[in-house]
């Protein structure tokens, strides 16, 4: 709360803040789910299904109770994100035992890159709340695989798939693989488990796609409208050869045929293939630019200012995050043994990694869509300085997180 007083209050919202703060209390108003700007400019109701609904529900719940303002909605942010704190402790916990878990949570706790969001009113907040409640849920599945685990497991992936849509590699990526990882169980068992996690995770998402299906001219599958538009931004002439490589561009966004979000969307890709075509020899090297800044490993300085500019992210903050993921990623790899030694499945973890290497790499280069990994580095650096001082200290007394 003391980052919200001092960097972002009084704020100013733009862009998807704008649209998450206004959209909660329209949605409060009974509006449903409209885009703002264009219901308080014109008066003109305009369905949208840009963004996955699950931080605009969020965010309803202070509006409900007449918390409608901007501060408002940045400190409930903030409890969201003191209950991503909570959730990484208790992962850390069940990776490597109590010190491990109140190691990740002290992290967790200093770390800018996953606090910076909460007053930016963003839905990295969210985000980083049900991945961290989807890894809890995995690793509790993993332990206690049972059909109520597989559901919760489930659960959680759908959750985080409406919070942000690239979090729809989740159910495959993790709820499949894992059920069929487990030790112990014949062939038909792992299979039903697998079912039952999938099932859910669709139940779950089912009635945000129905809803969709009722209000547009274009079928909606997904958790957004909004692939076409991150398509056409991604493979222009400036992300491809400008000195932003890998990037994005708003000037290339070109204007749309009359129609509602899923006839632009339609549009877009129409346009972002037909570039893609044109320019196919340029892709690889602009796949692997997007990959390189998505994990800060291209073009850094650069990168970061654009983060700071484009999303108004404190400059100072922006570097001191860097600084400290890059200890982080460094103190990984003792951790990723350690529990690699302690057969811990590592896949969990691994599968947010490649969720988020092929959102960049088929869309592109931004900081933010690595937040489906930030917590990899924070736990495996906790499992690893446990195992140190373990080392270094011997067992010591047991540290027990009361749940």
């Amino acid at each position: 709360m003391t980052y919200v007083f001092a960097f972002h209050h009084p704020a100013q919202l733009e862009a998807d803040a704008y649209h998450y703060h206004h959209s909660a209390n329209l949605l409060v108003d009974g509006k449903g789910f409209i885009v703002p700007i264009t219901y308080q400019l014109l008066g003109k109701v305009e369905q949208t299904a840009q963004h996955p609904p699950l931080y605009t529900v969020v965010l309803a719940l202070p509006s409900l109770l007449g918390l409608r303002s901007i501060l408002a909605h940045q400190l409930w942010s903030c409890l969201i994100g003191t209950g991503t704190v909570a959730l990484t402790g208790l992962i850390g916990r069940r990776l490597a035992g109590g010190r491990a878990g109140l190691i990740a949570a002290g992290i967790a706790a200093v770390h800018p890159n996953l606090w910076l969001f909460d007053g930016m009113v963003l839905s990295e907040t969210l985000s980083l709340f049900t991945v961290a409640l989807t890894l809890l849920a995995a690793y509790r599945f993993w332990d206690r695989a049972s059909f109520r685990t597989a559901a919760e497991l489930g659960t959680a992936s759908a959750l985080a798939a409406l919070t942000r849509g690239e979090a729809l590699l989740l159910v495959p990526l993790v709820v499949l693989p894992l059920a069929l990882m487990l030790r112990g169980l014949d062939v038909r068992r792992r299979l039903e488990l697998a079912a039952v996690g999938a099932v859910v995770a669709a139940f779950v998402l089912a009635p945000w796609v129905v809803h969709n299906l009722t209000r547009f001219h274009h079928p909606v599958w997904a958790t957004s409208t909004s692939v076409g538009l991150v398509l056409v931004q991604g493979n222009c002439e400036g992300p491809y050869y400008g000195p932003d490589i890998g990037y994005y561009s708003l000037a290339c966004i070109p204007p749309t045929p009359e129609g509602d979000e899923t006839d632009d969307d339609r549009h877009y890709r129409r346009v972002a293939r037909d570039y893609i075509e044109a320019n196919g020899g340029r892709l690889p090297f602009v796949m692997l630019a997007r990959v390189a800044r998505t994990w800060g490993l291209y073009a850094v300085p650069r990168q970061l200012a654009l983060d700071a500019f484009f999303e108004k992210r404190p400059h100072e903050l922006v570097w001191l995050g860097y600084a400290l993921y890059v200890m982080l990623l460094a103190a990984s790899v003792p951790g990723a043994v350690v529990l690699r030694r302690q057969r811990v499945p590592l896949w969990p973890l691994l599968a947010m990694v490649v969720t988020v290497t092929v959102t960049a790499a088929i869309t592109m280069g931004n900081t933010r869509y690595r937040i489906s990994a930030e917590l990899v580095p924070v736990l495996l650096a906790a499992v690893g300085v446990d195992a140190l001082l373990r080392r270094g200290w011997g067992q010591g007394v047991p540290v027990t997180v009361v749940t």
